[in-house]
């Protein structure tokens, strides 16, 4: 078996209080001959420990299959070493790492020790943000190449059994540095994936509103068109910046501390439905709904009991639309629809009424990117 270990020290791209109180964070990665446990077997373990300035890398290499359960006993004795109250980081370790690593462990009667520590799967963490983050893929290297992290190893982990397989037989040098190269890349990537985790900061954070204009442009095909331009700006700074296209309309850009948010105004006939059907009339030839106090003088051939689908009124004027899960600003802020069943919903824009000047308020704006995060 052969071991390496390197020292360094470094910082982390994320606070480490914000993983909780741990005493050390320890980072680990396999590099196995196949998926699955009863068929494979593992041959090399990396794993870096830090306490958030001083980082400990150590590998372990079978330099032929008979030597992985000295490679698992190594690693098992190392964890004995470390402080139970660490936190265990891991990519996409919850579905293979852990598992394959406790049929090993099991198959040559040693403890598995992982379950003395609290474990973070950083692929778990990141995999609602993948759209946000317009990531082709959760592969590790796709988040590192987001971060813009450059990296020396130019195999994935399923070219490296070859290459294991080839230095078992021929002993290459070549190949033990590649090995163990992209092993300890992995390793020591992984403290740096932890900047990506500020996306959910982001998103939760409570931003201030920094400006609100009314905005005339031109189409693509000339046709003239207005927006509302908002500015925001958050607590959180983003590493890279990021943006949303909502099929209704709204278009978000993140960039640093600064949200941008252009979202159109239409000129539109919409709905506005009553809840309590109950208490209406609809009236047929004038398509629309009226409360049961004034149908009540409504001849009875002109008048039907109210329905779900038609208990509205309808109104003209400029409207915005808003994401689904935004609720309104005041009871009293009447929505529209063009539907009953639209998931997403218009408010009208008009300045000198109550509407615009709850619309001019940080709160709603607020409010209204957090609806358009969880509506991605």
């Amino acid at each position: 078996m052969l071991k390496t270990a390197d020292d360094y020290t470094g910082s982390l791209p994320y606070p480490y209080e914000k993983l909780g109180s741990p005493a050390g964070l320890l980072f680990f990665d396999i590099e196995t001959t196949g998926l699955s446990a009863r068929t494979s077997h593992l041959y090399l373990i990396g794993c870096l420990f830090t306490d958030g300035r001083t980082f400990h890398l150590k590998q372990w290499f079978a330099t032929d299959p008979g030597e992985e359960k000295e490679v698992l006993t190594a690693f098992s004795d190392y964890l004995k070493t470390l402080p139970e109250s660490c936190l265990l980081l891991h990519f996409n370790g919850n579905v293979f790492d852990l598992p394959y690593l406790r049929h090993r462990m099991e198959r040559f009667r040693l403890p598995f020790l992982p379950d003395r520590f609290q474990s973070m799967d950083l692929y778990r963490s990141l995999r609602p943000y993948k759209a946000v983050l317009g990531l082709p893929s959760l592969r590790q290297k796709a988040v590192e190449s987001y971060l813009g992290i450059v990296r020396t190893d130019p195999f994935d982990g399923g070219q490296l059994i070859a290459v294991y397989e080839d230095y078992v037989s021929s002993r290459s040098d070549l190949g033990l540095k590649a090995l163990l190269l992209h092993n300890a890349e992995d390793v020591r990537n992984m403290p740096k994936l932890l900047a990506a985790l500020s996306i959910s900061d982001y998103m939760e954070a409570d931003y201030s509103l920094m400006s609100l204009t009314r905005h005339e442009a031109t189409s693509f095909d000339g046709s003239p068109r207005e927006e509302l331009l908002v500015a925001l700006q958050s607590p959180v700074a983003l590493r890279r910046p990021i943006s949303l296209r909502l099929p209704y309309g709204p278009y978000l850009t993140a960039s640093k501390d600064r949200i941008r948010l252009a979202v159109p105004l239409q000129c539109l006939t919409l709905r506005h439905y009553f809840p309590n059907v109950k208490d209406y009339f609809y009236l047929p030839h004038e398509d629309r709904a009226v409360h049961k106090s004034v149908g009540i003088y409504v001849d009875k051939e002109h008048r039907q009991k109210a329905v779900k689908d038609n208990c509205y009124i309808k109104k003209s004027g400029l409207f915005f639309p808003c994401p689904p899960g935004l609720i309104p600003p005041e009871e009293s802020c009447a929505t529209f629809m063009t539907d009953r069943r639209d998931k997403n919903y218009y408010l009208e824009w008009n300045p000198p009424t109550d509407i615009g000047q709850v619309a001019d308020t940080q709160e709603f704006w607020n409010r209204y990117v957090h609806a358009l995060w969880n509506s991605r």
